[in-house]
This record gives C-alpha cells, sequence and structure tokens, in this order.
C-alpha cells in the first residue's frame, strides 16, 4: 500500500490556501471565467503532482485488485533441515511402479526407490517407515531397511506391497528414521509409492 506523506500535502495546502486568500481580496477574481477557474485548477493539481515527483520519485497509482485465481507456488527447493548437521539426502527416482501404475486386487508387488546421500554423514543402520499422508488399504511393513550408503553415492530401497481387494487409490509416504524411530530429515517431504488398484487388467 502507498503511502503519502503529510510533508507532502502541507506546502501545497498552504500554496493554495494562499491563493484562496488573495483572491477573497480580488473581487475580479472572484467573476473570473469558468476557463480561468479550470486553469487555475490544473495548475494546483499540477503542481501537487510535482511535489509528489520530487519526493517519491514518481507517482504511484492506485493497484487495481487482481481477481485472477492464484496459481499454487512452487515447491521450495531448499534441502532439508536434518537431524544431524551436514546430512543430506535427494531423491532420484522410481525404478518401479511409478506413481499412478496400475495393479490388480490382491496383487503383491515390490515398489523400488533410487535415492542419493547427498551431505558429509554415512548412513548406517537406518530404516523407512511410514510417515505422513497416506491412503487406501494396501499391505506393507512397517519398517524397512536403508542399506549402509557413502556419501556421494546412490542407494536403491526396496517395499514389499499387496494390494487391497477392492479397487481403489493406494498412496503411502516414507521417511527416513533412526533405530529409535526418530526422523533424520524433519523438513523433508519424504517417498511414497501411489498405485491405482483396477479390476479387469491383464
Amino acid at each position: 500500500m502507498n503511502k503519502t506523506s503529510n510533508k507532502t500535502s502541507k506546502p501545497c495546502a498552504r500554496q493554495a490556501g494562499g491563493k484562496g486568500v488573495t483572491a477573497r481580496r480580488s473581487p475580479q477574481r472572484l467573476s473570473a471565467t469558468p476557463a480561468v477557474v479550470a486553469a487555475a485548477v490544473v495548475g494546483v493539481a499540477t503542481v501537487m503532482a510535482a511535489a509528489v515527483t520530487g519526493i517519491f520519485g514518481m507517482v504511484h497509482p492506485t493497484p487495481a485488485t487482481n481477481t485472477s485465481p492464484v496459481s499454487t507456488p512452487p515447491p521450495a527447493t531448499n534441502l532439508p533441515s536434518s537431524l544431524i548437521p551436514r546430512d543430506s539426502t535427494e531423491f532420484v527416482k522410481d525404478i518401479t511402479f511409478p506413481d499412478n501404475s496400475p495393479v490388480k486386487p490382491g496383487q503383491r508387488f515390490i515398489k523400488k526407490w533410487e535415492i542419493k546421500n547427498i551431505g558429509k554423514v554415512r548412513w548406517v543402520g537406518r530404516d523407512l517407515i511410514p510417515d505422513g499422508f497416506a491412503t487406501g488399504t494396501c499391505a506393507y511393513p512397517s519398517r524397512v531397511l536403508v542399506p549402509t550408503t557413502d556419501p556421494g553415492h546412490s542407494v536403491v530401497i526396496s517395499v514389499p506391497v499387496t494390494a487391497p481387494s477392492t479397487p481403489q487409490l493406494c498412496m503411502v509416504t516414507w521417511k527416513m528414521v533412526s533405530p529409535a524411530g526418530v526422523l533424520y530429515f524433519p523438513g523433508y517431504g519424504g517417498i511414497w509409492f501411489e498405485v491405482k488398484v483396477i479390476s479387469g487388467i491383464l
């Protein structure tokens, strides 16, 4: 919101007031033609605009109201906050069953991701657990092992999943934890699998 300073308006008011006093003392100015009055008004407006321009550099018009829908901002690209300094992770790709893959009711499959240790800490004795958004009734273990991974190296993590017996969307988010269940990357959204259980597919 642009705010106009009182210091800007007061000099203009004094100038306009000075002209008003002169007008009261001169009957001729009171009987001025409409064209002269209009010219005087334009002159005062010009002086006021010049005063504002001199102080702020430009005259800012009132911004129009934006009625167009606001798009969702893109996700942050900063590295996730970590439990251990200089520890960090990065999702590389889905190896099997990318998002929205179709599966049959009751189908057993292995979901695999590739992630990378992009920090300076060696990963030892870590696990993935379901934590965060989930929907559907797929069956899966409560914890899967993250193989030992040195900094700068990638690792493949596998989760065995059994699809439910009825058509539905099945999605589960996984995050890396310590043996005690403490999140290593509290600011990280995690990785997930997402499949559509569809009857009648081959």
